[in-house]
């Protein structure tokens, strides 16, 4: 794998400001813990919820964080970078450094700086953005900069993150060869009476061991119908998830069944893969979200002893992939158009009587259609003996 390229942060910063342009935006303000990773390295830890990291983009000059001082500790005791490429850093002490019910955190010491206290600042306001600072201490940041207008920063943010670089794409590529030679391993090993949590466990050692990032989870484990969540004969293992590589998920599905299938596990199977496989086929640039998700409903349609699991409110057989799951939903409601860069997990998903059946695959666009990451792993039924 090779390390981060030079240009990979200028590009994101680029493409910020080029989406800023376009809707008229002066400032950006970052505080979701996983945008302020994206834009400036800097990994904040999910539990770290007291402790704000914030990322300030102006369209025009340096940008600037704020973060607590434990990185800046960390570094100098152990003699390590700091774990940013941004140079403007405002660190406040360690938290809680008030006892006001409302914090400043400095963002508007920075507008201010930046000539931004007038403009139109972009912040996560809208659907599939998270405030990661207390609504309080955002209505402070109103009340101090009160000639602005915030706007919902999620066009540009998501703007930049749904177009993965070749960068991003090995990294994906890189956790679906580590978690499917890890998933392999365990199929290989299972035999009847193993438990779930066991087979969890031999999923997380072997990520580890075929190089995974520390923080990768186990992944979901379902079908068990023994003591214990124990796997008796006839039982059909279902495994979805996966590790992470340098930040960056996989996240595919497969099956493994406890003796001999019977002929309708085997049919509903290979079925539904081959539904799957035709609509990554039709998943080229220029096709929408919801195209793809009508075309699975058609397919669907065509199966009535299936019951269709999309075939309620959320309306929903895949998702975006990134560093989490991400935009756009393959679904009745996103009109999201296919670009070369998505990386996406298509999943239509019907209920059998063994569980859950989604057949799911990794993949990125390309100019001519879809590249499967996945397609070292085998799909087809793994047999128990």
């Amino acid at each position: 794998m090779a390390p981060m390229p030079p240009d990979e942060y200028p590009s994101r910063i680029r493409r910020a400001r080029e989406l800023m342009r376009q809707r008229g935006i002066d400032g950006l303000i970052v505080t979701d813990a996983m945008h302020y990773s994206y834009f400036t390295g800097h990994k904040v830890a999910s539990w770290m919820r007291s402790r704000p990291a914030v990322f300030v983009l102006p369209l025009d000059g340096a940008p600037a964080l704020i973060t607590w001082s434990g990185p800046g500790m960390f570094a100098r005791l152990y003699n390590q970078p700091f774990p940013s490429w941004v140079e403007d850093r405002r660190i406040y002490p360690e938290v809680p450094f008030t006892p006001e019910p409302r914090v400043d955190w400095g963002i508007a010491d920075i507008l201010k700086e930046r000539g931004l206290t007038a403009g139109t600042l972009g912040i996560e306001l809208g659907r599939e953005t998270w405030l990661g600072i207390a609504v309080v201490d955002f209505e402070l940041l109103k009340e101090q900069v009160p000639r602005a207008r915030f706007v919902d920063s999620g066009p540009v943010v998501w703007g930049c993150r749904l177009i993965k670089s070749e960068w991003e794409i090995d990294c994906m590529r890189q956790a679906c060869a580590i978690g499917g030679k890890a998933w392999q391993r365990v199929f290989e090993e299972l035999r009847p009476g193993v438990s779930a949590a066991a087979v969890q466990r031999d999923v997380l050692r072997y990520y580890l061991e075929g190089g995974a990032d520390l923080n990768s989870e186990p992944p979901t484990v379902l079908g068990a119908t023994g003591a214990n969540r124990t796997f008796q004969k006839g039982d059909v293992l279902y495994i979805d998830g996966g590790c992470n590589y340098s930040g960056y998920k996989m996240d595919y599905a497969r099956r493994a069944v406890f003796g001999p299938p019977s002929a309708r596990q085997q049919s509903e199977h290979d079925g539904m893969w081959g539904i799957l496989n035709e609509i990554i086929a039709r998943m080229k640039p220029g096709v929408s979200m919801r195209e793809l998700f009508e075309y699975s409903q058609s397919r669907l349609a065509e199966h009535p002893e299936w019951r269709n699991y999309s075939d309620h409110p959320s309306k929903r057989i895949g998702h975006g992939i990134g560093l989490e799951n991400e935009p756009p939903s393959i679904s009745a409601t996103d009109d999201t158009i296919i670009e070369v860069g998505m990386a996406l997990t298509p999943e239509p998903k019907i209920e059998s009587v063994d569980g859950l059946l989604n057949p799911e695959e990794h993949v990125v666009i390309r100019p001519a259609g879809c590249e499967v990451l996945s397609a070292g792993s085998d799909w087809k039924l793994h047999v128990v003996s």
